[in-house]
């Protein structure tokens, strides 16, 4: 599809069970979409000439692209089904071809030699290198359409199969998912001695983990020198201390007493957080969703935290970050959480995201008996140790 931007793990999951309240995006995710919008600019002061031809299903409006700043540089309407561009720019500028009403998108480097292209097939003649990018975009875009397709399919069914049917998607567009990480991770390991992994460097990163990433964008690699892969750098630092800021922001309110709130339980009641925190007992106020797939991953940990030390004096109040009540409830019942539960039904716009800094779940705040917040964020492990520091086994 031309490197179209890809969606990760949880999002896929969303998207496959027709629900897409998400709002919190991976950082390579960002990254990927600032390159797709055209964020960058170029800075390559060699200017090399261009010459492509090609044919076209249809006498149609074809467009010639800068995928540096996604904008056209040419247009030109097929003659009985060819088309010509020639002009000049900066050297090994990434470009691309498109025809309308099409999203896919020809890709080549401008190093001097013709191209060729079908876009019957999307397919390339050229230079050694340009002939290997359309190779790996097309070996991608395969890659990538299994998830459509499993869409497709799963929209095909009446309402109750895909309900009873939602473990089997889940599963299998999560092995979709990894066959795509595994196609871009070829990509850049079949290239790194040369430009093509800048094509795709934005969906590449969505795969890495934070070792593999600091090693991709070594500037050693040829790709690394290319105007796209060096914008992507430079916003991914910028994120990357953005996120440390907003992190270092939520942790100035450990040590302070609670911000109280108001919101409604499942039966329509309003209940303030002051009627649960600050009264004698330790409590933890809970971020979650329905929709949201580490949120119910990590339930069963809380579930057993709550049974475990209840009696004990720990409490929890459930905020959801929801839109749909129905799917609120369903998961509050499917999930065994016997504690409050609250919403406003705003999604990300939930009063409480402001309040706390709430950009991501699952999160959660532990409140002491006094009514200070001391730790956030606790899970798995983590909360279980915090807990019996407490209370004892």
């Amino acid at each position: 599809m031309g490197n179209a931007p890809l969606l990760r793990p949880i999002e896929i999951l969303i998207f496959i069970i027709k629900n897409s309240n998400m709002k919190k995006i991976s950082l390579w995710m960002f990254a990927a979409i600032l390159i797709i919008c055209g964020a960058c600019t170029n800075a390559s002061e060699k200017k090399v000439k261009y010459a492509v031809s090609g044919t076209t299903p249809a006498d149609e409006m074809v467009y010639l692209i800068d995928r540096l700043t996604n904008e056209p540089i040419d247009s030109i309407k097929a003659s009985n089904g060819k088309f010509e561009f020639s002009g000049e720019q900066d050297k090994d500028a990434l470009l691309a071809v498109q025809r309308e009403g099409s999203e896919w998108q020809v890709l080549f480097f401008n190093d001097g030699t013709p191209v060729e292209i079908n876009l019957d097939n999307n397919t390339l003649k050229g230079s050694d290198l340009n002939q290997r990018l359309t190779d790996c975009d097309l070996a991608t875009s395969e890659a990538i359409s299994a998830i459509s397709k499993l869409s497709e399919e799963l929209n095909a069914l009446p309402e109750e199969e895909q309900e009873a049917r939602q473990k089997e998607f889940e599963d299998r567009a999560m092995k979709a998912y990894d066959n795509i990480g595994e196609a871009f991770k070829k990509v850049l390991n079949d290239n790194r001695d040369n430009l093509i992994p800048a094509a795709f460097i934005g969906n590449i990163a969505q795969f890495l983990n934070e070792e593999e990433m600091e090693e991709a964008l070594d500037e050693k690699y040829p790709y690394m020198q290319h105007p796209i892969s060096k914008k992507l750098k430079e916003q991914l630092d910028a994120y990357k201390a953005q996120q440390k800021e907003a992190e270092e922001a939520k942790q100035k309110i450990i040590g302070q007493k609670f911000t109280d709130f108001e919101q409604q339980d499942v039966d329509g009641k309003t209940h303030k957080l002051s009627e649960y925190a600050g009264k004698g007992t330790w409590v933890m106020v809970d971020f979650w969703a329905s929709w949201c797939g580490p949120c119910r991953g990590e339930m069963p940990n809380v579930v057993e935290a709550y049974k475990k030390y209840h009696a004990k004096g720990f409490d929890i109040v459930g905020v959801s970050y929801d839109q749909n009540k129905e799917a609120w409830v369903k998961a509050i019942g499917d999930l065994n959480m016997a504690w409050v539960q609250l919403s406003d039904l705003k999604g990300w716009e939930n009063a409480t995201s402001a309040i706390y800094g709430i950009n991501s779940i699952p999160a959660s705040l532990l409140i002491n008996p006094e009514g200070v917040i001391v730790e956030r964020d606790l899970r798995g492990e983590g909360l279980q140790k915090k807990l019996a520091e407490i209370f004892g086994e």
